[in-house]
């Protein structure tokens, strides 16, 4: 096999062969060095570069004594910024020499100062700059230290490698591509540590952009490094290698040596064999989505770990499980919070969320599956205005179905959330959202019957701009004010809205409150208001109070024409005789003539009271 050939082979010690590649090594660089870079220099307009990092090899000493050592150095440079400047870079030194990272980066924080001089301000970023390359933790370079990067520092020996690490870090192959080979040259002359972190991102590219033989010769060289030698970034790439000329069975071996270990490269390992057995048809679906979810918990807080749970929420959406894939995008936006897998990751979750509750509202999805995913989804995106809009999609959906408590109740917390949101500078809400989720909350108590709530509701006190919200919140407030007995309140509350702007069902509302508190003119002329509108077709009812009203007003005129205007009246038994009782004058001599005009009243009324219920409150 190929890569066995290339990358596996003979373990032999070929450290020497591939350092004889390099140029010839010179002494460690010294005072003489930095005179090169004096203040006079600096000031001119060309660019100075920081000098060469390694131009021999270091001098190597037990870790203690030579930390001990510098760290007196610091000391006794005092206050004395030339001094200080050096010692501390001197330190700074040492942790990259050792690779530890974070170290050198907070030695090198107290760098600075105008008495320092422009040599040791150049090394001191130099340092920077590498030390920020091979820090773990994957923080931004500074402004300063990636300066270093740009094109007018070209003629810098060390900016090969750095330029190179600069792409690895980003994952960007294609543009390390040509640097490689001088890069690698170039990493000989550094300390083993830095060799031992940087080489296994040096064969990832060569791998990846085909660079065989320099592959070869970077892998090879792993034996001389005991972190390296048959470690989880040594069997990662073998495996890579092996999927590369398509020898499936290697890769998964090589994998498996990986897979145990708790660095990137085993986290590497562990992907690339579920992506492996799904490509080749060895793992199921639910299995791979299970190897996922433990991986999403077991690698947490960078950008490969945001990969994982993108690829564990697409294999759940093939699955069928969208509501899963949901869930999955609300951990890595949370988790991952500001970045752009987080953001990429709330657009996927919003076209889902759109999805199920379209089918919800459809009638696709069984109410009770539908109010489960419901409540899973609402745990991660409740502060977004997008689900806001989804909410009340299923608040519409549970009101028509005649829950109204669960309706009413996700009117409301929607509301809530939305309004906590847009107060925290978290989201904005559509001009009139919140106004409608207020009348909508309304409509649901009352059509629930839940008049105690809507009291409390009516209490509160809503801005309403759009006239139709407006008449719509109204009469909800008239319709309950006349469930409850509260006409007195319906006839105030109806100030706000003159009769003209009213709904029909307001205006007949108000009507009818008035009939029953016996104020007949005002009844009469609200009867009127209605008839103007609905004419003929007028529900007999208020066809009745209408006449009623009328006559008790003393319109007998009115009175009469409307005994004759309505067709449903005269299919009502008697109703020929009671018109013509409640239209004709009682004559003046006759005894008890009140008494008979009260009678022919009461038989009216009696007819109107003897509807059935439905009738009387259409």
């Amino acid at each position: 096999m190929v890569y066995s050939c290339a990358i596996a082979g003979k373990r032999v010690a070929v450290l020497a062969l591939f350092l004889c590649a390099c140029p010839a090594l010179a002494e460690r660089a010294g005072p003489q060095h930095f005179a090169q870079v004096t203040p006079a220099a600096i000031s001119e307009p060309r660019v100075i570069d920081p000098p060469a990092l390694y131009l021999g090899q270091r001098a190597e000493e037990p870790f203690i004594e030579e930390r001990a050592r510098l760290m007196e150095a610091v000391i006794a440079a005092g206050d004395r910024q030339p001094d200080q400047a050096r010692a501390l870079t001197d330190l700074a030194e040492f942790f990259f020499a050792h690779a530890m990272a974070p170290e050198g980066l907070s030695v090198l924080g107290g760098v600075a100062g105008e008495a320092v001089p422009p040599a040791h301000l150049l090394r001191a970023r130099a340092f920077e700059l590498a030390l920020g390359l091979i820090d773990t933790r994957g923080r931004p370079l500074t402004p300063r230290a990636e300066a270093l990067l740009d094109p007018p520092h070209s003629a810098w020996p060390d900016q090969p490698l750095f330029l190179a690490l600069s792409h690895i870090r980003d994952g960007n192959c294609v543009d390390a591509r040509p640097l490689l080979e001088q890069a690698t040259a170039r990493l000989a002359r550094f300390p083993a540590p830095v060799r031992a972190q940087v080489l296994p991102g040096l064969l990832q590219c060569a791998i990846e952009t085909g660079q065989w033989y320099l592959a070869r010769d970077i892998a090879v060289s792993f034996e001389g490094y005991a972190e390296l030698r048959d470690g989880t970034a040594y069997y990662y790439l073998l495996g890579q290698v092996a999927e590369t000329v398509d020898e499936p069975l290697a890769a998964f071996d090589s994998y498996m040596h990986a897979i145990t270990g708790r660095d990137i490269w085993a986290h590497r390992a562990r992907r690339a064999l579920v992506t492996l057995g799904l490509t080749r048809d060895a793992l199921s679906t639910p299995d791979a989505i299970r190897l996922l979810k433990l991986e999403a918990e077991m690698w947490r807080g960078d950008e490969s770990s945001g990969a994982v749970m993108d690829q564990l929420a697409s294999l759940q959406v093939i699955s069928g499980r969208k509501t899963d894939a949901i869930e999955t995008y609300g951990l890595l936006i949370a988790r991952l919070a500001g970045t752009t897998s987080a953001t990429a990751a709330q657009q996927k979750a919003r076209a889902l969320i759109e999805d199920i509750y379209r089918r919800g509202a459809e009638g696709e999805i069984p109410l009770g599956r539908f109010m489960a995913d419901h409540e899973r989804i609402a745990r991660y995106f409740r502060f977004t205005q997008s689900f806001a809009l989804a909410s009340e999609l299923f608040a519409d959906t549970f009101r028509k179905a005649g829950a109204t408590k669960v309706a009413a109740e996700e009117y409301a917390t929607t509301h809530d959330y939305l309004t906590a949101a847009q107060d925290l500078g978290i989201t904005t809400a559509e001009e009139g959202q919140l106004a409608r989720l207020k009348v909508k909350e309304a409509e649901t108590l009352l059509a629930g019957g839940q008049f105690e709530a809507l009291g409390a509701l009516l209490l509160q006190p809503i801005a309403l701009t759009d006239p139709v919200l407006k008449r719509r919140f109204d009469l909800v407030s008239a319709r309950y004010f006349d469930e409850t007995g509260q006409t007195v309140e319906v006839l105030a509350d109806g100030q706000d809205t003159p009769d003209g702007e009213a709904t029909t069902q307001l205006l007949r509302l108000r009507a009818l409150a008035r009939f029953e508190r016996g104020e007949w003119p005002a009844a009469k002329a609200s009867y009127a208001r209605l008839y103007a509108r609905e004419g003929n077709e007028m529900p007999l009812p208020d066809a009745i109070r209408y006449l009623l009203s009328a006559h008790r007003s003393g319109d007998s005129a009115r009175a009469a024409d409307l005994a004759g205007q309505f067709p449903s009246l005269t299919e009502l038994p008697g109703w020929a005789e009671i018109a013509r009782g409640l239209t004709r004058e009682a004559p003046a001599l006759l005894p008890l003539r009140e008494e008979t005009a009260r009678a022919r009243i009461d038989k009216a009324q009696e007819t109107l009271d003897s509807l059935p219920e439905v009738e009387r409150l259409n």
